[in-house]
């Protein structure tokens, strides 16, 4: 018999069931402007599993990571920010870590230099809004990448 216990780690979709949690313990470094979308990501990502750094621009993503170098297992980045936007601080923390997984977000249409990136296989892509199981199975789907690379 199947508990409300049980289907916690589950949400409904158009596919039936789908498994909410992150696989093991992943730590997400989140890097938006916005405050509100830091608070709530992170939620989002701890409810399901996930640890949490998080920077408020592109500059401040690229001092964390590199603070924390090796512990990051995926980033969630925001394009459009002040100081440097997610597009430059995918390219210098790409040069700290050649296959670092990062899901861009924008609530803007994807920009020619993202869609590249994204074409080549480099990041993922999710636009705001979004639903949590959006953001859990965009994250699921990088931690795949990791997996097979």
């Amino acid at each position: 018999m199947v508990t409300s216990k049980d289907l916690k780690n589950f949400a409904v979709s158009d596919k039936g069931l789908v498994a909410m949690k992150l696989e093991g313990t992943p730590t997400v470094l989140i890097v938006d402007d916005e405050e509100l979308m830091r608070e709530v990501t992170s939620i989002m990502i701890e409810e399901n599993g996930g640890k949490v750094l998080t920077a408020v621009d592109g500059l401040d993503a690229v001092e964390v990571f590199a603070e924390h170098k090796g512990k990051i297992d995926l980033i969630f980045m925001d394009v459009s920010m002040p100081r440097m936007n997610g597009y430059e601080a995918f390219l210098e923390i790409e040069k700290i870590d050649p296959n670092v997984l990062v899901l861009i977000v924008s609530g803007l249409k994807m920009t020619p230099e993202v869609e590249a990136l994204q074409r080549a296989g480099k990041v993922d892509f999710l636009s705001k809004p979004f639903h949590e199981i959006e953001l859990i199975k965009a994250l699921q789907k990088l931690q795949a990448k990791k997996s097979r690379g």
